[in-house]
């Protein structure tokens, strides 16, 4: 891998003039969203134009005074209608109900609501097991109060390593042991640990199965992500037993491996019998990879390879029994455009052809709240035609007996306070530079103008 280049992994550019270019939205994709709403975000994207080491000091000192901004009248106002309002949906029960059904009334079908809330791992150097941990425990009551707060048909996201450092130190140990042990040995090692963690784990899909609220298990970088697996297998296979699947694990297409993975747990889930639950991204750990030769050398080859395996998840004729449930994550308006299309047209063909019950049995998208609401919003009027086409309404229906319609999309929040919103963004923002500058797509779609350089726009994922 061209290590001595980092720069094509993360800067990659398109001429905008080329077929693969981002087409300029129009205005129509966002007058639904309130004024107010977008000069907001306008305000806080136009951020992304700062010098990486600015902005990355920027994060720094918010985290580090993150106390006296609470404290402080006027900071405390200042980051609450900026920061927390583009990104975050709210704290109290009735302020995300209020803003959800906002987001539904212009067109949303849900959210994914996230708890801002993490146990942060310690420097302490006696790490005790899993088993008993107060962090995780305290995890597990975060994401149950997560589940209370969302409406049926909405989501719930995951993230393993905030339950802690105990939990992180199992999730990193069992995936080291994992590079030369299969899981199944890994599992037998760790049999208490990942007996445990999963047991808590499936404490909060079965409340969200009993509340109608989709689990989604987010990635996390490598030195985690074999655990993260190996858990989501074991959940997927006691909840996604029905029509539709319940919970999602992730899968990171800027690795090479992602494809053959998912290949894997597919055959996985004929086995043993369920619906396999499909988030694709792009992948927000470029950054914190220790293994550069198991990343595409490129954002070309991401795109490629994230492309192409939606090919074959929709592709008409497939000689394996597989069933999958899938939502794409991603901000990148071509593979968007180019999934819903031949989702509708193959789900459109194997209605005609009588197919009682499709292999692929919904398609969601999602974008991160006060993030490409210009991908998000096209998205919004595309579900809307497909509502009024006789040949693809069955994709958008859903009732109270059944609120995951097969067709939708979704903005991806944080809940909680405001100090735990604030530094929930900026360790997101520290993980992820690459959306961070991928912001300034949002931006020039609200300005309505093109990008910088002469006409040239970042690639997005």
């Amino acid at each position: 891998m061209a290590d001595d280049n980092p720069r094509q992994l993360t800067s990659i550019m398109r001429d905008a003039s080329s077929p693969d270019a981002p087409t300029k939205p129009s205005r129509r994709t966002l007058q639904a969203i309130p004024t107010t709403t977008l000069v907001r975000s306008l305000i806080v994207l136009s951020a992304t134009v700062l010098p990486a080491k600015l902005l990355a000091l920027l994060i720094r000192m918010t985290k580090k005074h993150v106390g006296i901004i609470e404290l402080i009248g006027p900071l405390r106002w200042t980051f609450k209608k900026m920061l927390y309002d583009n990104f975050c949906i709210g704290f109290r029960k009735d302020e995300i109900l209020t803003k959800t059904q906002e987001l539904r009334r212009i067109g949303f079908t849900g959210i994914v609501l996230a708890n801002a809330r993490e146990a942060q791992p310690t420097a302490d150097t006696n790490i005790g097991s899993v088993i008993g941990d107060t962090q995780c425990e305290e995890w597990v009551e975060n994401n149950l109060e997560s589940v209370q707060q969302a409406e049926p048909g909405d989501y719930v996201g995951l993230r393993f390593t905030g339950a802690g450092t105990a939990a992180a130190k199992f999730l990193a140990d069992f995936s080291a042991v994992c590079k030369s042990h299969s899981p199944e040995e890994a599992s037998k090692i760790y049999s208490g640990d990942m007996e445990h963690y999963v047991a808590q784990v499936k404490r909060v899909c079965a409340a969200a199965e009993e509340r109608r609220v989709r689990v989604l298990i987010d990635a996390e970088s490598s030195t985690y992500q074999r655990a993260i697996d190996c858990a989501a297998l074991q959940i997927m296979a006691s909840f996604n037993t029905s029509h539709r699947a319940l919970v999602l694990n992730t899968y990171q297409m800027y690795l090479k491996s992602s494809m053959d993975k998912m290949k894997l747990h597919l055959d996985h889930s004929i086995k043993h019998g369920y619906v396999l639950g499909i988030k694709m991204v792009r992948g927000a750990y470029l950054h914190t990879e220790l293994d550069k030769q198991s990343l595409h050398i490129s954002k070309q080859q991401t795109d490629d390879a994230y492309d192409t395996t939606v090919q074959f998840l929709l592709q008409e004729e497939k000689a394996e029994t597989w069933k999958a449930d899938i939502m794409l994550a991603t901000h990148n308006a071509q593979s968007v455009r180019k999934a819903f299309d031949l989702y509708t047209s193959t789900q459109n063909s194997s209605k005609q052809n009588g197919v009682p019950e499709p292999q692929i049995r919904g398609m969601t998208f999602s974008q991160l709240m006060g993030m490409a609401d210009e991908v998000s919003m096209d998205l919004v009027n595309k579900i809307d035609i497909a509502k009024k086409e006789e040949s693809t309404r069955h994709l958008t229906e859903m009732d109270d007996t059944n609120p995951y319609p097969r067709l939708g999309v979704y903005k991806y929040t944080a809940w909680g306070s405001l100090r735990d919103c604030l530094l929930y963004i900026l360790r997101r923002a520290e993980e992820n530079k690459d959306a961070v500058a991928r912001t300034q797509d949002t931006a020039f779609a609200v300005m309505h103008i093109e990008g910088p350089c002469n006409g040239q726009q970042k690639a997005r994922g």
